[in-house]
């Protein structure tokens, strides 16, 4: 699992990858920052209204005071999350092509469409704002919060970047078979590149480094399976 996280980093700083990646979700942060900006005072006071339920601590200034800090970057942080997700759906494919013919030269037969790449990304964000809403007392609890939102993200990023890191290149039967193997492998890849978004120095790279991440993954596990066929 690390080689593949290191050899993604790696890919990460080619020229064209960060072409790509940059100029949409710095536009989109711009954008997201702009918006939040103008209705800062209301999320404050959203979550402000929030903490007034949580015990102890509720009634306490120093923390109404933090939060409402906090909540405006929580959300912004958390939507431009959600936005790049989206984003990678729209230029999966190139970066796919570029990291399949750099490494890998396979036979590109593959079913994937954006329309269906933006559908699965719209559904697993809409399921990550409904359990980040039912869970949100848990993220004032330390430890337990970092654990909680390691968990909700790698349900917002497993099934995109599964789908988008190989539908151009796998066929339909491929890509269920790939499903269908290493559950548990697919998983833990799913959290670890989850807890990505711990890491503030990568900021919006991260979500050009998990596709990276499950493209050598899912490109190595398809090669062997099509050596495998020939056999």
């Amino acid at each position: 699992m690390l080689s593949i996280l290191f050899r993604s980093m790696r890919d990460l700083l080619d020229f064209q990858i960060l072409k790509l990646s940059l100029v949409p979700i710095v536009l989109s942060a711009i954008l997201l920052g702009l918006i939040i900006f103008i209705f800062s005072s209301n999320i404050s006071s959203l979550f402000l209204y929030l903490t007034s339920f949580v015990p102890f601590i509720g009634d306490s200034d120093w923390f109404r005071d933090s939060i409402e800090t906090i909540g405006v970057v929580f959300i912004y942080y958390h939507l431009l999350i959600i936005i790049s997700l989206m984003l990678v759906g729209l230029i999966s494919d190139k970066i796919v092509d570029i990291v399949n013919t750099k490494h890998y030269q396979l036979q590109k037969i593959g079913f994937g469409t954006t329309k269906e790449s933006v559908y699965i990304s719209m559904r697993q964000n809409i399921l990550f704002l409904l359990l980040l809403l039912i869970l949100l007392p848990t993220l004032f609890v330390p430890i337990l919060n970092i654990v909680v939102m390691v968990f909700l993200w790698s349900i917002a990023i497993k099934k995109p970047m599964s789908y988008d890191s190989i539908s151009t290149i796998a066929t339909k039967d491929e890509y269920q078979t790939l499903l269908s193997k290493d559950k548990l492998k697919t998983t833990t890849l799913s959290l670890l590149t989850a807890s990505l978004f711990l890491i503030p120095i990568l900021g919006i790279l991260v979500y050009i480094l998990q596709l990276l991440t499950f493209t050598h993954y899912n490109m190595s596990r398809l090669q062997k399976i099509r050596a495998t066929q020939k056999d």
